[in-house]
């Protein structure tokens, strides 16, 4: 009978010696936010005539018409979360006047997309296409959330037009 006590003590030390640490609670380790940045923010016009993306310069008409602002707001890192991204663009110009073109209102303009994973060698390129408003001061920021992080980076430019 002793054997058997010495069995049934050594087995059931060795069961809670292996239960110990498997059933402790130990706290999470915390996720850290997602290496991501804005890069860069691009402004050009898509050129309908041309039916193509051009430098703001080399549209076929000076005056704005025929085009629409394209946007392309570069993103690095990667990311791979639960929930998506979220990438919103804001586009703005203060009210304006001058002698050739009189006076002009100001316009603002939101666009937001979901991002749920992005490209794998890091480099995101996302693009944004909107109204062409003719403006000599265009502020565009672009800024990224979610999953911990927050991002933002602006772009002063200008939509010009022949006056």
């Amino acid at each position: 009978m002793t054997t058997r006590f010495h069995l049934r003590s050594l087995s059931m030390g060795l069961v809670l010696f292996l239960a110990g640490p498997a059933g402790s609670v130990s706290a999470a380790p915390k996720t850290a936010a997602p290496k991501v940045t804005i890069s860069d923010i691009q402004a050009q016009v898509y050129d309908r005539q041309q039916g193509a993306v051009v430098a703001m310069d080399a549209a076929s008409d000076p005056y704005g018409m025929n085009v629409d602002a394209f946007i392309v707001v570069r993103i690095q890192g990667t990311y791979e979360g639960d929930a998506p991204l979220k990438l919103k663009l804001l586009v703005s110009a203060p009210k304006e006047s001058s002698e050739a073109a009189g006076d002009r209102p100001a316009w603002k303009v939101t666009q937001t997309r979901d991002l749920a994973v992005l490209t794998e060698n890091g480099v995101t390129q996302v693009p944004f296409i909107l109204p062409y408003h003719c403006a000599s001061t265009v502020k565009v920021t672009a800024t990224l959330t979610g999953g911990g992080l927050k991002a933002s980076k602006t772009l002063d430019t200008s939509f010009p037009c022949a006056e």
